[in-house]
């Protein structure tokens, strides 16, 4: 198949996946329980990896469980490296979860629309006590059992190495006293190298996103979930790099900078 019958044929499931969607979210949704509205997203988000072009792959360290989706129990928070807007996706097709973006997101062509399906939450990052905001909504999801989900580098990277990782939002998890289960990611090409096409960085929009993805053949979404982590008692900082030196070793990754910072680190669905 050429590449633009390729992108045509995929592009075209992705608005079929759109369009049902938005049919589900508005018809169905009402009807169903949180339970059946996760499964419903999580296979939602898997039809949409495969029609983008992805075969999703996890792997899973938890010590003593069956299979991902036992180690990614109810009430936990996920933490993340954070390469492209496909990222949401490929953590919800194995536990659904609540996500937090920056609100600007939700007006973007396309991937607003996609994202919002997701059940991504967004919040206005500019506004004074946002993060608090924030983190009292991510503890009212962990108390009542429903995983959430974090990227601490605050935006995107390539993939080849992890940028500091902002403990702000983790405050949520140790207030509850939750465990943090970190998840390594990694998009892999058709030759097994970390693939340029999935990264969403740099002056890259959107659309020139989609368009290299799913052009591309041979992709892989790697989903690595590892050993749950305590957090009762942790200082915010410490238990950030912490779980950013897990995924960097789990993936073999260099650590950019040193420290995390102090500013308000948002998980974002983009940069």
């Amino acid at each position: 198949m050429s590449a633009f019958l390729r992108r045509l044929f995929r592009l075209s499931l992705l608005l079929l996946l759109v369009v049902a969607g938005v049919t589900i979210e508005l018809l169905i949704f009402p009807l169903l329980d949180d339970t059946r509205r996760r499964r419903v997203i999580r296979r939602w988000s898997a039809a949409l990896l495969a029609a983008c072009g992805l075969r999703l792959r996890v792997q899973d360290r938890a010590a003593g469980a069956p299979s991902a989706l036992a180690a990614l129990a109810p009430g936990r928070m996920l933490v993340a490296n954070h390469i492209s807007w496909l990222d949401i996706f490929a953590i919800n097709a194995v536990a659904t979860s609540a996500f937090v973006a920056k609100a600007e997101l939700r007006r973007w062509p396309v991937a607003g629309l996609l994202v919002a399906l997701a059940g991504t939450v967004f919040i206005e990052r500019a506004r004074r006590h946002a993060v608090h905001r924030v983190i009292g909504h991510l503890r009212e999801r962990i108390r009542a059992g429903f995983p959430v989900a974090v990227f601490p580098e605050a935006t995107t990277s390539d993939g080849r190495m992890l940028l500091p990782f902002y403990g702000n939002l983790l405050e949520a998890a140790i207030e509850e006293e939750t465990e943090i289960v970190p998840l390594a990611l990694r998009y892999l090409d058709d030759h097994g190298n970390p693939s340029q096409a999935v990264a969403y960085v740099g002056d890259t929009s959107f659309v020139q996103s989609l368009w290299l993805v799913v052009g591309a053949t041979g992709l892989v979404a790697e989903v690595h979930v590892l050993d749950p982590v305590a957090t009762a008692g942790r200082n915010r900082h410490d238990l950030a790099r912490e779980l950013r030196a897990l995924i960097s070793a789990r993936l073999g990754l260099p650590i950019e900078g040193t420290a995390p910072g102090t500013a308000a680190g948002f998980p974002a669905a983009s940069r």
